[in-house]
């Protein structure tokens, strides 16, 4: 009885252990299927301390806030995962997750922020995988490449396993052809057996022969060694402790591109703008930085000297001549590393290619209309100008009324008067003589007569006295015309409008109504030349060019009037657009800060500005037409050329005295013929 009984309970208790081990089964299929428990069993030695490694890399050198992009293969995820999970335990940062170069979420902020942190996985250092996972950083959808990156951003190539020398030299070059130097390797230092199929370790040793090593390069580290990958540093060590250490704990992302670049050449595509503001080549060939010539390339020597730079001259790609020309070549030359920058009258409407990035503007200026300048009154028109028509004719009436009110009063008057004033004529002599300022004959009798006189002398007087400042003043400076100082004015006088081509864009920007007001008064001219001529002489044609340009013309004489005035005057309103000089360089060039730096130093030392103005100042001393040195405003000097006009009166006076005298002369003579006979 008591054998069935224990026999019935072992039976029992042997059920309750297959049920329970049915259920631990169950659970542990359960636990593989959602991938917790393979995440963190399937990983090796080597892989957790990867992950670790790379858990402190990215808390000590990954900007916080930012943007942290992981790629790996499919055959690595469960490497991505367990790095996915640390970082999120350990920091705040946004994680955007990619498998074989497809990125789970397409509207990250990485997309648009150049500032991102990037992980890329790789087992065995394959470079094939590399490509697949970092083009799909950079494109979506097949061939359709959208995102530019930050020289800025910095790279993690990271695996388990051992890179080779040239697996690293070919990734580490990958970067370097996309201007990224801020790129490290991390991968294992030895050969060594798999630990794990070796006998088991516990995870508080410490094995000082297993190693994961950090290896990057630099770049300019002498002429022979400039961007080329030639070989590879290790810069620390991490050691498969327990928790894993570096060795050493050196910054593993040094600064790489300093000032000097160690005489490592500056391919530069220098285009010819025929103008020594800009570029301007000395002979056909070039073969050398002293066949070029302008302030362009000035400036393009202080920088390569600065920068201890050699100059290595590029033929200017098909299509850059003009910036209206394709830049799809001198994309493709500087993708290709055959250039570096390019200049030669390079302006920021360049901005919208989104595969150049601009340097500081180094000149600017401004595009505005042009107008013929005001010119001088003629002198002999100053007579005129001194009293309106309606002045004139006041005048003449007053002549005319003073001397039939003196004929009246010297006919009725009750006392007796001189005869000279009791006639039309006489009066009128006698009126005409008060104001010239010449004495009568004879003086007035009457006392009404007189008080005319009195009152008409004062008249004269007051008269002559303003009449004579007037036509002083004028006579020595005759004035200007009112010139155009407006938009409005522009189009109501009717003067024609034209543009150098190359400004077509520019007049498409503005208000409808002022838009149509230019193209109904537009022209074409035949040439710039033509058009310059036209606005200087015949002074019907307003011009659209550049402020710079315009002082230049003047400085070379070739708009210069009288007194060194200047032909052509600028108008305030209307368009006013900037053009600033600068230059273009590869997206993401590390190259960029540097020259970014030398350029705000010549533009705040003044230098770029002070080559202009010596060199206009030069031009005006060689043609020796403008005046460097003007008179005070006001004071001028008073010679006989200012009274060509009184003498030219005079001498009308002189020939109508004479022909008065000649006619004087035959009357007598025929009179005294007709008395005698």
């Amino acid at each position: 009885m008591y054998g069935t009984e224990q026999l019935k309970v072992s039976c029992d208790f042997f059920q309750n252990e297959n049920f329970v081990g049915i259920m631990l089964v169950i659970l542990l299929f359960s636990s593989i299927t959602n991938g917790t428990l393979l995440k963190s069993m399937s990983l090796s030695l080597r892989e957790k301390h990867l992950v670790r490694c790379l858990t402190y890399i990215s808390v000590r050198y990954f900007a916080p806030g930012r943007s942290l992009v992981i790629s790996s293969p499919s055959t690595y995820r469960d490497v991505q995962q367990e790095l996915t999970a640390e970082i999120h335990r350990t920091s705040t940062w946004p994680v955007v997750v990619t498998v074989d170069g497809n990125i789970s979420k397409h509207n990250e902020a990485y997309v648009i922020d150049g500032n991102v942190s990037y992980i890329i996985l790789i087992a065995d250092g394959d470079f094939k995988s590399f490509q697949v996972g970092f083009n799909g950083l950079i494109q979506e959808g097949e061939y359709n490449f959208t995102r530019l990156w930050n020289s800025e951003s910095r790279f993690v190539v990271a695996g388990a396993n051992k890179y080779s020398m040239l697996q690293q030299t070919a990734i580490l070059d990958y970067f370097s052809k996309l201007r990224m130097y801020n790129c490290i390797i991390v991968s294992l230092v030895h050969d060594v057996i798999d630990i794990d199929q070796s006998k088991q370790k516990n995870v508080n040793d410490v094995d000082t022969d297993i190693k994961l090593g950090v290896y990057t390069w630099f770049p300019y580290q002498n002429s022979d060694h400039c961007t080329e990958v030639k070989e590879t540093t290790l810069l620390d060590s991490w050691v498969l402790s327990a928790q894993g250490q570096f060795t050493k704990n050196t910054d593993l992302f040094p600064v790489k591109v300093r000032n000097s670049f160690k005489g490592c050449s500056l391919k530069a595509v220098v285009r010819n703008e025929h103008d020594f503001l800009t570029t301007v080549y000395t002979k056909v060939k070039i073969s050398s930085e002293s066949d070029i010539k302008g302030f362009d390339m000035h400036l393009l020597r202080i920088i390569l000297k600065q920068m201890n730079m050699t100059f290595v001259y590029v033929p200017t790609p098909e299509g850059f001549e003009t910036e209206r020309g394709s830049v799809n070549n001198l994309v493709n030359a500087m993708n290709a590393k055959e250039a570096y920058i390019a200049l030669g009258g390079v302006t920021r409407n360049l901005l919208y290619y989104t595969s150049f990035d601009l340097t500081n503007s180094y000149f600017t200026t401004r595009l505005r209309w042009y107008v013929p300048c005001p010119v001088k009154y003629p002198r002999w028109s100053s007579f005129f100008r001194i009293l309106s028509g309606k002045l004139w004719i006041v005048l003449i009436i007053s002549i005319v009324f003073a001397a039939i009110s003196a004929t009246l009063c010297g006919r009725y008057s009750c006392t007796s008067e001189w005869q000279g004033y009791k006639t039309l004529t006489s009066s009128l002599t006698y009126v005409w003589a008060v104001i010239l300022g010449v004495s009568v004959s004879t003086m007035p009798r009457t006392p009404s007569l007189r008080s005319l006189f009195l009152a008409w002398m004062c008249f004269c007087m007051a008269f002559s006295t303003v009449f004579q400042a007037f036509l002083t003043t004028f006579l020595i400076d005759s004035g200007y015309k009112p010139p155009i100082q407006n938009m409005d004015e522009l189009f109501a006088s009717g003067i024609m409008l034209t543009y150098i081509p190359e400004f077509s864009g520019i007049l498409e920007v503005g208000e409808e109504t002022e838009l149509l007001k230019l193209r109904r008064n537009l022209t074409n001219c035949p040439s710039y030349k033509v058009c310059i001529n036209w606005a200087k002489y015949h002074k019907n044609v307003s011009i659209l060019l550049p402020e710079i340009q315009a002082e230049m013309l003047y400085s070379f004489s070739d708009t210069v009037g009288e007194d060194s005035k200047p032909l052509l005057c600028k108008l305030e309103d209307g368009v006013n657009f900037p053009v600033s000089l600068t230059m273009m360089m590869f997206h993401g060039d590390p190259l960029t800060r540097r020259v970014n730096d030398i350029i705000d130093r010549v533009v705040e030392a003044g230098l770029h500005n002070y080559w202009i103005s010596l060199l206009f100042n030069l031009c005006k001393l060689f043609y020796s037409k403008i005046g460097i040195v003007h008179p005070l405003d006001g004071y001028y000097s008073f010679n006989i050329y200012h009274l060509e006009t009184v003498f030219y009166i005079l001498l009308m006076g002189w020939c109508l005295s004479a022909l008065c005298f000649i006619l004087e002369v035959l009357y007598n003579r025929v009179l005294t013929k007709i008395m005698r006979g």
